[in-house]
């Protein structure tokens, strides 16, 4: 069996793998990323594509913040690709809302925000009342039940596939290499290093990422029995193409750049079961009816099922594995909205240096693993 060796040797392709690949490009490093694409571990392509940072995490305070930063680092990142790769990005910098149904619901979403605000320190957003919603998307008529909307203006939406296409472009051009294999087991080489065996030919390298996903628990057992992390699955509802009236995105029915319509915020672990369950996709259809009466009256082309990558607290996993310097382990949910941070933020830290300060209490050291 053929041997290759490199520097930095990134296991999974994803929008993860490939931003962390982007990130090192200019580091001198010889970088290979191994990626084979499964039935079942699809994250960034089932995938809405919000950069969403508003309203949650208020228990987990720095990674709420490394999410803003990620958000602030987007505008400049996403031109640097088109141009480093050629292709259109489409994406909406211009906020974002989730809609609330009566006073109560206004009430306790407008509390959040103040204890946000309070823990953060700062906060671009607010509750906007119905009127303000109205003007701020004048092409949607929603239901009478709709009092307002959370607003946030540091939250966006991108297309997922586009995103994932641009990085692909753009790392052969800045000299990584891109290999389609798959990746059978992951092994430390006698006399330091790492060793991925895949299906055709074993690739050796100093370093090693791994940035599989849901794969990662598998990859991961010559450090580590038990990666802290399970498949949170998502079901979506897809709602035939309507006239483009949503410029900027709503939580739970998402329109996107080509006019159908995303329905689904639902978290349900289930561990690999991939099939949808009518009673889950049809509550969400109902609640998104009464926001966007609308909708009724459209077709459902498909629905469909997604498994997010979710460690065991909700927070990342950026972490050195437990008695291997050189081993690092990259575990979110959040793929796409903390894709810059990945990009602009962690490669230091895969060189060998420490984790920006905001990320330093997102190692496995939180679930009591030394590392």
């Amino acid at each position: 069996m053929a041997t290759y060796s490199q520097d930095i040797l990134i296991v999974g392709g994803g929008i993860t793998g490939v931003a962390l690949a982007y990130g090192l490009a200019g580091s001198g490093r010889r970088i290979t990323v191994l990626d084979r694409q499964t039935p079942t571990n699809r994250a960034s392509r089932t995938n809405v594509g919000l950069i969403w940072v508003q309203s949650k995490f208020l228990h987990l305070p720095d990674y709420a913040r490394w999410g803003f930063l990620s958000s602030r680092a987007y505008p400049e990142l996403v031109a640097e690709l088109e141009a480093v790769s050629g292709l259109r990005i489409p994406v909406q910098f211009r906020g974002g809302l989730i809609p609330v149904l009566g006073e109560a619901e206004y009430r306790q979403r407008g509390d959040y925000i103040v204890k946000l605000r309070e823990t953060l320190g700062e906060y671009r957003g607010d509750m906007i009342d119905r009127a303000a919603l109205d003007a701020l998307l004048p092409g949607i008529r929603f239901g009478r039940e709709v009092t307002g909307a959370a607003w946030c203006e540091e939250d966006g939406v991108i297309e997922p596939l586009a995103l994932l296409r641009a990085y692909r472009a753009a790392l052969p051009r800045k000299g990584v290499e891109l290999v389609d294999r798959d990746v059978l087991d992951v092994r430390p080489r006698e006399g330091g290093g790492y060793q991925a065996i895949t299906d055709n030919g074993i690739f050796e390298a100093e370093t090693l990422v791994l940035a599989a996903g849901l794969a990662n628990r598998r990859l991961a057992r010559f450090a580590l029995n038990d990666v802290p992390l399970y498949p949170d699955m998502g079901q979506v509802l897809l709602v035939e193409r309507m006239p483009y009236v949503m410029p900027i995105p709503v939580l739970g029915a998402t329109q996107t750049f080509g006019g159908t319509v995303i329905i689904g915020f639902r978290h349900e672990n289930s561990g690999h079961r991939m099939s949808v369950e009518q009673k889950g996709v049809s509550g969400e259809g109902q609640w998104a009816m009464r926001v966007w009466p609308e909708l009724a009256d459209k077709r459902v082309i498909r629905s469909w099922v997604g498994l997010r990558v979710m460690p065991n607290d909700g927070m990342a996993i950026y972490s050195r594995l437990p008695g291997h310097a050189n081993a690092y382990l990259i575990c979110t949910h959040s793929a796409v909205t903390l894709a810059a941070a990945h990009t602009r933020l962690l490669p230091p830290f895969l060189l060998g240096g420490e984790l920006p300060e905001t990320a330093r209490g997102m190692t496995l050291q939180r679930f009591g693993i030394a590392c």
